[in-house]
């Protein structure tokens, strides 16, 4: 029974060293920065690989040059890394423009450290921070108009107590 548990105990340990699963949450239009990050002196060369749910190239790490020549047309022009951060072990991704279709598993891959670090990417819509009145011909009260009409009726108070 000992043997068992600590065989479990220590395949879980693996587990987790060869994956890191981490949930980011981003705004439709927004962006997201998923982290990868390695101890340098464990690299043999500084390749990197992205991927979204194991199959969609999102980007590539090659000797030290990122390159987007086998990426997924969905990531063209979105996609943006850290070169000057490469050979400190750094490989974190940003994803601009955020959509429905790029919700999923990013994972990033590096060979020479047999491991990946993944991150969950779930997109919601941007909460609306003045909500319009249903009368459309008045608009949107701002909140300049608000102290507007606290002021006004400061003012018209003072009036009547000195009257």
């Amino acid at each position: 029974m000992f043997r068992s548990g600590f065989l479990i105990c220590f395949l879980i340990s693996l587990s987790s060293e060869a994956s890191v699963q981490k949930t980011f949450e981003g705004f439709i239009r927004g962006s997201a920065l998923f982290p990868c990050q390695y101890d340098p002196n464990q690299l043999k060369s500084i390749s990197a690989h992205w991927r979204l749910n194991d199959s969609l190239n999102v980007y590539d790490i090659l000797n030290g040059r990122g390159t987007d020549n086998e990426q997924d047309p969905q990531f063209k022009g979105r996609t943006e890394t850290f070169p000057k951060e490469y050979t400190k072990g750094n490989f974190s991704l940003r994803l601009r423009g955020l959509t429905w279709s790029d919700v999923g598993a990013y994972c990033c891959s590096i060979s020479d450290v047999n491991s990946l670090q993944c991150t969950t990417l779930q997109v919601k819509e941007r909460p609306r921070e003045i909500h319009e009145k249903p009368d459309r011909n008045v608009g949107v009260e701002s909140k300049a108009e608000r102290i507007e009409s606290q002021v006004f009726a400061f003012f018209f108070a003072v009036i009547l107590l000195c009257v």
